[in-house]
């Protein structure tokens, strides 16, 4: 495992994969966005091929250690590991809502900007 250049895990290789269909998507979004659109609803699939891959498969890596049923991580690691979650989460929404708010001002900017110009042609 260690000082090998590749692994042939399944987490890994259904990574590569992954990473293969998203570049040609993008490869072949300038010539087809049909096949393009095709090729990331099959990287669509993979994701959860990923994410279940360490319970389906006996591999390299661990099975997940945050579930419904319990944790198998120690509270020293649950509690950062949770903190970092929510500033995440916290930092997501707050961006999201200065982007909106943004968005929605630069819209009744155009909409003013068009308005005045109408007035002002009328008036001549």
């Amino acid at each position: 495992m260690w000082g090998t250049f590749w692994v042939w895990d399944a987490r890994l290789t259904s990574v590569l994969i992954l990473f293969f269909i998203y570049l040609g998507a993008l490869c072949f979004q300038k010539l087809s966005v049909e096949l393009a659109s095709i090729l990331i609803c099959v990287g669509l699939i993979d994701i959860p091929i990923i994410k279940f891959s360490v319970n389906w498969w006996n591999t390299l890596h661990q099975p997940g250690s945050i579930s419904r049923s319990g944790t198998s991580i120690h509270v020293s690691m649950l509690i950062p590991i949770l903190s970092n979650f929510a500033n995440f989460l916290l930092f997501t929404c707050i961006f999201f809502v200065l982007e909106t708010r943004l968005l929605i001002l630069s819209f009744l900017e155009s909409s003013l900007t068009e308005e005045i110009e109408a007035r002002e042609v009328n008036k001549d």
